[in-house]
Order: structure tokens, then C-alpha cells, then sequence
């Protein structure tokens, strides 16, 4: 059980992360007085093209996860850039259901884009030691 939290606690910033997106893609876009305006009046060019820092974010949050459970750094990489594409996946297939929001290849495509480049920018930042890590 005490395993169990440990190991709770690591990658309870991811999950909450995969919540937040969650809950902002469940918001309908379809004019309706539950969309907000701020969302509307976005280019959607511009909604596609944040699919790839928020992606990012989340793999280089599963990345720093899985490093402080000890994972081997090829272990590391498949685990978080697998769960982040997955969970692209299945946020898009999520959206199709909401109102106004529409689930696509294209999107999928930025998800993936952003998951690599978060493995990128990890490499990055772990190389230029930014931030304390144990390797």
C-alpha cells in the first residue's frame, strides 16, 4: 500500500494535468451560453497549433514522472511519449461528442508532434542541467 502511494504521488501531476485537459475539451464550442467567448473568437488555426505545447507539457510532465520512479531512460521515453499519444488519441475521440468540437487526424498528428518535442526539449533541459535530476 505504501508502494502503491509512493508511486501515486510521483505521477499525480501528470494525471491532474490529463484531467485539465479533459475538462477544457469537454467545453462546447457551439455557440451555446456554456461556450466561452474567449474560445470562440480563436482562430481555430490557433486552437490546432496549441495542441502541440500542451502536449508537450504533458509528456515532459510523465518524462520527470517516470525518471523519479527510476526508469531506464529508453523505458522513460516509450512510457511517456506512448501514454501521451494514447491519451491524444483518445481526446479526440472524446471531442467528437461535445458540441461545436470536432476530433481529427490532423490534431492527433499535433499531439504527437507536441509529445515528441517535449521529449526533445527534456533531453534539453536535463543535458543544459536546468534543473536538479537524478540520472
Amino acid at each position: 500500500m505504501k508502494n502503491t502511494m509512493s508511486i501515486l504521488k510521483k505521477i499525480k501531476f501528470p494525471i491532474l494535468f490529463m484531467i485539465l485537459i479533459f475538462i477544457e475539451s469537454s467545453i462546447p464550442l457551439d455557440g451555446s451560453s456554456a461556450s466561452p467567448e474567449f474560445l470562440m473568437k480563436l482562430d481555430p488555426n490557433i486552437q490546432n497549433m496549441l495542441h502541440i505545447p500542451l502536449y508537450a507539457f504533458l509528456c515532459i510532465l510523465w518524462l520527470y514522472s517516470f525518471q523519479s520512479l527510476g526508469f531506464s531512460f529508453r523505458k522513460n521515453i516509450f512510457f511517456s511519449f506512448s501514454i501521451t499519444s494514447i491519451y491524444g488519441i483518445f481526446d479526440e475521440i472524446h471531442q467528437t461528442f461535445i458540441p461545436g468540437r470536432y476530433g481529427g487526424l490532423t490534431d492527433v498528428l499535433l499531439d504527437v508532434t507536441g509529445a515528441f518535442l517535449g521529449i526533445i526539449l527534456f533531453r534539453f533541459i536535463r543535458r543544459k542541467n536546468f534543473f536538479k535530476t537524478k540520472s
